[in-house]
């Protein structure tokens, strides 16, 4: 995510701040001719919606900012900060208008000037209809929180407006309570608007937020490293202004080289970010831990069960033996004879891959052999010691050394 895409939302916020500046200050001049209070208030919350588009504005600069010693992690929180004012801006604004709506329920005065009151309004919903539109798809390209709370505020003020239409129509015909009661339905839904928003920021600023989707779509692809990923434990999720941050905690195979490990993370690393671009950075943390089950593969040169002995080469393989090493006990071994056929690379590796083997004792495997199975299939070589000579000593040994 390049600081272009930031650069836009803030060109967007100037923008709106000029329009909202301009309409504001036609609906204070309307609200002062016509002495209507809804007039006036209209303007009040106009010039709030600057104050919250003011706030985006300075809140997608500033979070563009590169991480310094003092904000190690960057300035994307001034973004949600700027949020959480817009919320406590729009909570402000609906309990003027409700109050200011209580007083003019009884007596609404009546006012001068209509129709200027009237056009001025419909320009306002204009305005509000297309500053609405315009703030959510920036929003949306920037992954802003506070322009998308912006872009709801300037929809409650399309609501907002048409009320205070309807409410200069009753002005001039003289129908009581019509005011001051759409007043009062005006200042409720943008109370719970900004109640709404305000408690989203908190929770961000809280570093609570979830997106199951985005945790399902990660997950998915931590799942399909069947060979590396054995488990995973947990998925965390954070918002920091525009961006998203990440981690995850997965159990990996024990058997796994430590340079594949870091290559394997780094792939899956690349593919999580690409998921949604607002992903500035996720991080993979292993862990590995004891296998409680593992299958063994010892060449022997002829079946005596444990106490074969271990073949030193592909020649005098007659046979492997598998076996389990379960939670430090030796388990019950079978035997596969290995044909003249399978002695050869490609069919050496499917009789072997064919048992879902986790260790290997090597009889001096080819290269392509030993490729396939360690760094494909994860498989550990484990060394032929010429001062072991039978398969129960080989398998002690691995239980002390695993």
């Amino acid at each position: 995510m390049n600081t272009h895409v930031l650069k836009e939302g803030e060109k967007v916020a100037k923008k709106s701040l000029i329009y909202l500046l301009l309409i504001g200050t036609l609906k204070l001049v309307a609200g002062i001719f016509t002495g209507m209070t809804v007039v006036t208030a209209d303007a009040v919350k106009s010039f709030a919606s600057t104050l919250g588009v003011f706030a985006s504005y300075i809140g997608l600069k500033l979070s563009r900012k590169s991480a310094d010693k003092h904000f190690e992690y960057g300035y994307h929180r001034i973004e949600t900060f700027a949020a959480l004012l817009v919320a406590l801006g729009i909570i402000y604004l609906g309990a003027v208008l409700f109050f200011k709506s209580i007083n003019t329920l009884n007596s609404s005065p009546v006012g001068n000037f209509h129709p200027i009151a009237a056009i001025i309004t419909v320009l306002a919903i204009i305005n509000s209809y297309k500053l609405a539109a315009i703030l959510k798809a920036a929003g949306q390209k920037t992954n802003s929180l506070s322009l998308l709370l912006n872009a709801r505020t300037k929809q409650m003020d399309l609501i907002a407006s048409m009320a205070v239409l309807i409410s200069i129509l009753a002005n001039y015909y003289r129908v009581p309570y019509i005011e001051g009661s759409v007043s009062i339905l005006i200042s409720l839904i943008i109370l719970k608007e900004g109640l709404s928003s305000t408690k989203e920021s908190l929770f961000f600023l809280l570093d609570y937020w979830d997106d199951p989707i985005l945790s399902r779509k990660i997950r998915k692809i931590l799942s399909k490293e069947k060979e590396i990923v054995m488990r995973i434990n947990k998925i965390r999720l954070r918002r920091a202004g525009t961006f998203i941050f990440g981690e995850a905690f997965i159990d990996i195979n024990q058997f796994a080289g430590i340079q594949d490990l870091r290559e394997e993370t780094n792939i899956l690393e690349r593919k999580i970010c690409k998921i949604n671009p607002y992903i500035k950075d996720f991080a993979i943390f292993t862990h590995i831990s004891k296998a409680e089950k593992m299958l063994v593969a010892i060449p022997i040169k002829k079946d005596l069960g444990l106490n074969s002995e271990i073949a030193t080469n592909l020649k005098d393989t007659h046979a492997y033996l598998f076996v389990t090493l379960d939670d430090d006990r030796i388990g019950k071994p079978h035997v596969k004879k290995l044909g003249e056929d399978h002695k050869n690379v490609m069919d050496l590796n499917k009789f072997l891959n064919s048992e879902k083997i986790n260790i290997l004792v090597d009889n001096k495997l080819s290269s392509l052999i030993y490729f396939n199975l360690r760094e494909t299939h994860h498989v550990l070589i484990y060394p032929n010691f010429p001062d072991v000579k039978k398969v129960k000593q080989i398998l002690e040994l691995m239980l002390i050394d695993t």
